[in-house]
């Protein structure tokens, strides 16, 4: 990906405007940035008034810019009291600025601007979820950084109003393409409007076969006319079942979270930011007390070659996640570091390196290759090789994350007069559909204590315990089966003075396990990975391989023999903890509606396209539905934000915060298609 290139306005183009030479042109009108994002995009959108007394609002823009007409929007949203509790502005850009040319163009601009400079995400490809929050509501920026033509087809989401901008259509005619133009009915909301400068004859037409009315209005500076269009299609088609849903009415907003583990925890603060009501309910007699009690974890994204699936999802998740917690560890709130983290990898050097990360267009701020040197210097300790330094990266108390995601849940309920209800100590035995009087539905939970709860919506956070639940439903209301596998794994920390080591690592090394140095200098290291085992115990053979491990990463001078390490751990001087991890079989996580069972699956949709994830039925209607945030393995940090941003997508009809073919990934019913695809000749 090209970032953009600013330079003075030449001979023939209006002084004083920002000018690029890529495309020969201005990026805005000689009558002002702020002037013209007023007369053609607000006002040709009909806004504020359109999104006034609403609960949320969504914009699409397809050409960020330097992001005038976001900034123009958001300081109009800010001054409206009777604005939308949340804007959502979806914007696209192929070639960004970089953070010190958007200060230079910013440089006598608003505090707005000095906030959006603040937040300029890692210039990588994909969508980047940038959140600017008001005691009185919240703007969400989600820039997709790319090709319009690649982003657009991959955003699920259904706007209110478009921004047609960019560069003149004779200068940048992709950015215009009509074929593109008329797709965009698969992104509007009924009612949605839709205003550019331009008049061009393949945009009125684009936006006419996408289903939009489209006049000519007076346009702005030296442009006569512009263009203003609604959608008015006609024909609606139905929503897929596992694709964008539209939001519940506010009074369906209750739901209940089983599981208080990150996973759990998460969910609660991504919901109750949404306006959600929620109780969180689990077993322990409080929060992250199974995997997600660990002292320490890694949070860090991978590298691919082809830059795929599963690199894509990992990078956005630990963009998300560094996003999110920094403001928590700079300011002490929550111990960790993010400092970066060396992944050594020995089927690299130098050339080869450079090679991939200039095929990829991945930016060094995003990770760079170090040669071994480079690498003792940084983390100072003898590593065997070079490796991948991730600067989005670090470790963070995994339970003092929890506990900061509930008490900022907790905030979010009392701005929306709520208040989020916790149920300690209560094993989830059942959970019912039941109909009230009125005929609506919901769900309803049986504990094991003999105590109910009820809410129209439930989402499944349990970890393993997820298919106990619902292979206990009734056979009417039964859902698929998910491919979840319990993984024991034992950690190992260590003090100083336990062994003969050198200083710990100044930032986390992984690589054949892992080594990290906690807030207190004690090492954490590990983590065993051993299926069918269900050994609470903490046993020494395990800690001599976490040990050895850690002596494989350089951290360690030796590793002792079994004999040593029984000695110390008989001695205190090491500690260790056993979790079960719930992984899935491609080691993605699950988040979503949770599809039918295959039962009712060929009675409910006998027709249905199963192998399409977004067609397959779901256990979910208007106003109830049960959905699932799980699977998250030995990633659980570097999953949590994103996921339960992901799962707010499908439960309030939000923007996706990442491109759709992630989303399918992610889907739990995935595994339905693809058993349905061996299944089928």
């Amino acid at each position: 990906m090209e970032v953009a290139r600013l330079s003075e306005s030449p001979s023939g183009h209006a002084p004083g405007v920002p000018y690029s030479p890529l495309y020969d042109d201005v990026y805005h009108a000689v009558g002002g940035a702020a002037q013209q994002a007023r007369h053609v995009f607000l006002q040709g959108n009909g806004l504020p008034q359109r999104w006034q007394g609403r609960d949320q609002f969504v914009i699409l823009e397809t050409g960020f810019g330097l992001g005038n007409n976001f900034l123009e929007t958001w300081a109009h949203w800010q001054a409206d009291p009777q604005r939308c509790r949340h804007l959502f502005f979806v914007s696209v850009e192929k070639h960004p600025l970089t953070r010190s040319d958007l200060e230079r163009v910013h440089a006598e601009g608003s505090p707005l601007a000095s906030e959006l400079i603040r937040a300029w995400p890692v210039l990588t490809p994909g969508l980047h979820t940038l959140s600017f929050e008001d005691e009185r509501g919240q703007v969400t920026l989600l820039l997709g950084l790319g090709d319009v033509a690649d982003i657009l087809p991959k955003l699920v989401l259904q706007a209110d109003a478009f921004y047609l901008d960019g560069f003149a259509p004779a200068k940048n005619p992709q950015m215009w393409d009509q074929a593109m133009l008329a797709r965009l009915g698969r992104l509007a909301a009924p009612g949605a409007t839709a205003a550019t400068w331009s008049i061009a004859r393949g945009v009125r037409d684009g936006l006419t076969q996408a289903g939009f009315v489209v006049t000519r209005a007076p346009g702005f500076a030296s442009k006569r006319d512009m263009l203003q269009a609604v959608y008015s299609p006609r024909h609606q088609p139905a929503l897929p079942a596992g694709g964008y849903q539209p939001p519940p009415a506010p009074q369906d907003r209750r739901a209940l979270v089983i599981g208080a583990g990150l996973a759990g925890c998460a969910a609660t603060w991504a919901l109750c930011r949404e306006g959600w009501q929620v109780t969180l309910v689990d077993r322990q007699p409080g929060m992250a007390q199974e995997a997600s009690g660990n002292p320490g974890g890694m949070f860090h994204a991978v590298l691919h070659g082809e830059d795929g699936i599963h690199a894509r999802a990992h990078r956005a998740a630990a963009l998300q996640l560094v996003n999110a917690v920094a403001p928590w560890i700079q300011s002490g709130r929550l111990r960790g570091q993010i400092e970066g983290l060396l992944r050594l990898d020995k089927k690299f050097d130098f050339s080869t390196a450079q090679e991939l990360i200039g095929r990829l267009g991945i930016p060094a701020e995003y990770v760079r290759w170090i040669e071994q040197q480079e690498a003792r210097e940084l983390t100072g300790v003898s590593v065997p090789a070079g490796g991948w330094l991730f600067r989005q990266a670090g470790w963070l108390h995994p339970a003092g994350l929890a506990k900061l995601l509930l008490e900022e849940a907790e905030r979010w309920s009392a701005q929306h007069g709520h208040a989020v209800s916790y149920q300690w100590a209560q094993t989830v035995r059942g959970i019912t559909r039941k109909v009230n009087a009125d005929g609506t539905p919901y769900w309803q939970i049986q504990t094991a204590n003999a105590k109910t709860h009820a809410a129209p919506y439930v989402v499944l956070a349990n970890a393993n315990g997820l298919n106990l639940l619902t292979e206990a439903m009734p056979d009417e209301d039964r859902v698929a089966k998910l491919p979840l596998t319990p993984i024991r794994g034992q950690i190992t920390t260590m003090t100083d003075e336990a062994i003969n080591q050198k200083s710990p690592p100044r930032i986390p090394i992984a690589g054949g396990g892992y080594a990290l140095r906690l807030s207190d200098r004690s090492i954490l290291t590990g983590a065993t990975t051993q299926h069918h085992d269900d050994d609470p115990a903490i046993r020494a053979m395990d800690h001599r391989h976490n040990l050895a491990q850690a002596a494989a990463l350089g951290v360690l001078k030796t590793a002792p023999d079994l004999a040593e390490v029984e000695r110390l751990s008989q001695a205190d001087s090491l500690q260790g903890r056993t979790g079960w991890r719930a992984a899935t079989p491609d080691r993605l996580p699950l988040v979503g509606a949770l599809p039918l069972s295959p039962d009712r699956l060929k009675d409910a949709a006998p027709r249905t396209r199963m192998d399409q994830v977004r067609m397959i039925p779901r256990e979910r209607t208007p106003g109830s539905g049960l959905f699932v945030i799980g699977g998250l393995g030995s990633r659980g940090i570097t999953w949590s934000i994103l996921a339960s941003r992901l799962l707010v997508h499908w439960m309030s009809g939000t923007p996706c915060p990442v491109e759709a073919d992630l989303r399918d990934a992610l889907d739990p019913a995935r595994f339905v298609a693809r058993d349905h695809c061996k299944q089928t000749p």
